[in-house]
């Protein structure tokens, strides 16, 4: 297992919407790769010492197979990243890492697959 790490610094004012609509349980980022065969889940995390700080845990079984699925999803990626663009000031990623210790995760941020 990989995960996949990114830093987010939000536009000022939009953090809430963030959360919401982009990387939450419920947003754009989590739907769109619940699906996918690789996708184990990701956890969104927020700075309590900077509000506008955010970090973002992807969690793949295996990066080959993650990175064709872009080229699928094409179309829903470049709306994605769109509505990225109109929220967050910058993005960093932070590296992809072996996840050595990663306790079982169930819940909406998880991946749906049967």
């Amino acid at each position: 297992m990989i995960a996949i790490m990114w830093q987010f610094d939000v536009k000022p004012g939009r953090e809430d919407r963030v959360s919401r609509s982009l990387y939450g349980a419920d947003g754009a980022w989590t739907a769109m790769n619940r699906h996918t065969r690789s996708y184990l889940g990701s956890s969104f995390l927020n700075d309590q010492n900077q509000a506008s700080r955010y970090v973002l845990i992807e969690y793949w079984s295996e990066m080959l197979v993650s990175e064709p699925a872009r080229g699928v999803r094409a179309t829903a990626m470049s709306e994605f990243e769109a509505k990225r663009t109109a929220l967050i000031e910058s993005v960093e990623p932070m590296g992809i890492f072996t996840a050595l210790d990663v306790p079982d995760r169930f819940g909406p941020t998880w991946s749906q697959r049967q």
